[in-house]
């Protein structure tokens, strides 16, 4: 796990990685890489996450900010391809799905 300390909100985070690549039919214009998982010390996983996507094999930075509890992406980022946000919400469930089963398959380690 990556460290990081949010300093806004005064927590400090660590993020899990979980590779999408194969394990998610995404949308034709982009391919889905990895689901970041963010960790309170104190309280484990949080609910929010942010899916890592490629356009034309190259990576995007600002990646999809993504609710688990809701499997549902969040519209803080405009997504401005025709289409896309629909596409991206009928797999968000399924990511979500993948996350939860991580969870309960790692909860003792």
């Amino acid at each position: 796990m990556k460290h990081i300390v949010d300093n806004v909100n005064k927590m400090d985070l660590r993020i899990k990685t979980l590779d999408l690549a194969g394990r998610v039919p995404g949308p034709d214009s982009i391919e889905l890489l990895r689901v970041e998982l963010y960790y309170d010390g104190e309280y484990g996983p949080l609910s929010g996450a942010r899916v890592r996507y490629a356009r034309d094999g190259v990576e995007q930075v600002e990646g999809f900010p993504i609710d688990l509890h809701k499997g549902a992406f969040v519209a803080t980022v405009p997504i401005q391809e025709a289409g896309l946000e629909e596409d991206l919400q009928k797999i968000g469930h399924e990511i979500a799905r993948i996350v939860y089963e991580d969870l309960a398959e790692n909860r003792h380690t």
